[in-house]
């Protein structure tokens, strides 16, 4: 594991104490976080508090190390500060950190997205994720006059009033009436959802491979239905690549598995490390984003140039040195040695995994969408989790989030992984 050595290591003062500093977050942040999965409540553990990273290894404020397996939820491909996107970000420090208009970046990340990406035409840049996804209904409802979507359960497009229109609080009561949600991976359920909402629904957007819910694969023919479906009834289809989007390939999970969408959205691996997102799709629909069109979006920090800067250091990085069919072959190994360790003790687990992400379900499956995983021993989950995190590993403090590889990941690295995880496994009291 790369060698990093803690702040408080050079200097004279003493790290500060966890307790403190979890006081401290509580004081003024609340719940001590931004954002709640860093809580680590879903496994009954403190938050933990990082302040460096190098390569597959991150310190926390007290100087504790541990390999890392969370890489910034899927942001880090290259791991964390590679050279290349160090190197870029401090050229861009030197001209300027911030310009509030259009400088040429935007443009080369644009141009490699579209290079990378078939169905995209055109591409505008947001701040999140969660953003593009807002503005792509936004705009799929104006294109089509239409006011439904339809979602999969346990499909996560960000926290977009109409992506929480069912869990209602601080939401309009008829907002849920215009989302529709269903089974992911049940195609007799779409096909009469379609069929019984056709000329109301404006798209159907889906991950196409579930990242939120645990890592979930589409079944066999499952994304070349929805394309299917919405083609016919003139609904647009759009895929969420904020997670897979250059993670499963330089062409996304729609490059691996084959199909066109509508509008695609980015995020994560395109910021190489900072707040991104993008919209990406056929210039007929996307002309109809202001300042061309009607559909108004705007906001100071899109196409920020220090994203920029990273998002290409690391799209062109991906493409002159393509590391994915590496990480997918420790991927398998990973997966492999787990599963062994499982089996070997008897422990009722599933792991599932989509090129560089897996997630470990205690259960004796199969997983194929929502509610089945939902049926997975949460309680399991977390005693492993927290016996990893006592080991030095890190990994999603969820049952229902995926733990990704890097580049910077070796096979030392994961039999590292192994080893731990085979005494975190013998500490799971049996049922």
């Amino acid at each position: 594991m790369t060698a990093i050595t803690h702040d408080a290591r050079r200097t004279t003062q003493k790290p500060p104490q966890q307790g403190d500093v979890v006081r401290q977050a509580n004081t003024y942040l609340v719940g001590g976080v931004n954002s709640p999965v860093r809580a680590f409540r879903q496994i009954g553990a403190e938050p933990v508090m990082l302040v460096r990273g190098r390569g597959a290894a991150v310190v926390d404020v007290q100087g504790r190390r541990y390999l890392d397996f969370i890489g910034g939820w899927g942001v880090l491909i290259l791991g964390h500060n590679h050279p290349a996107v160090v190197t870029a970000l401090r050229r861009r420090i030197s001209q300027d950190i911030m310009t509030g208009l259009t400088h040429p970046d935007e443009i080369e990340l644009a141009r490699l997205i579209r290079e990378a990406v078939p169905s995209v035409e055109q591409v505008r840049f947001t701040v999140s994720g969660t953003e593009a996804c807002m503005t792509a209904i936004r705009l799929a409802r104006a294109y089509t006059k239409r006011d439904k979507i339809l979602a999969f359960d346990g499909c996560y497009h960000g926290h977009g009033e109409s992506f929480m229109a069912r869990r209602r609080a601080g939401l309009p009561k008829g907002l849920a009436q215009e989302v529709l949600s269903i089974p992911f991976n049940d195609v007799a359920v779409l096909e009469e959802t379609v069929r019984q909402h056709a000329e109301e629904l404006a798209c159907v957007i889906v991950e196409p491979v579930a990242a939120n819910m645990g890592v979930i694969a589409p079944r066999p023919g499952f994304l070349a239905r929805i394309r299917e479906l919405t083609s016919r009834h003139g609904i647009l289809l759009i895929v969420d690549e904020v997670v897979t989007g250059f993670r499963l390939g330089c062409g996304g999970a729609q490059g691996r598995f084959g199909i066109q969408p509508d509008l695609t959205t980015f995020g994560k691996v395109i910021g190489g490390g900072l707040p991104i997102g993008a919209l990406g799709g056929a210039k007929r629909i996307m002309q109809h984003l202001a300042p061309e069109g009607e559909v108004y979006h705007g906001g100071t920090f899109a196409g920020h140039p220090l994203s920029m800067a990273a998002g290409i250091a690391t799209l062109k990085e991906l493409t002159a040195h393509p590391p994915y069919e590496r990480i997918e072959r420790l991927t398998q190994q990973l997966v492999g040695g787990l599963t062994t360790e499982t089996e070997r003790l008897g422990v009722p687990v599933l792991i599932t995994h989509m090129g560089s992400m897996l997630t470990v379900f205690f259960s004796d499956g199969p997983i194929e969408n929502d509610q089945q995983a939902k049926r997975s021993d949460r309680e399991l989950f977390g005693c492993w989790a927290t016996s990893l995190l006592g080991d030095g590993v890190l990994i999603p403090p969820s049952p229902f989030e995926a733990l990704f590889l890097s580049s910077a990941h070796t096979e030392a690295h994961v039999e590292r992984m192994i080893r731990a995880a085979r005494v975190a496994l013998r500490k799971i009291p049996s049922r």
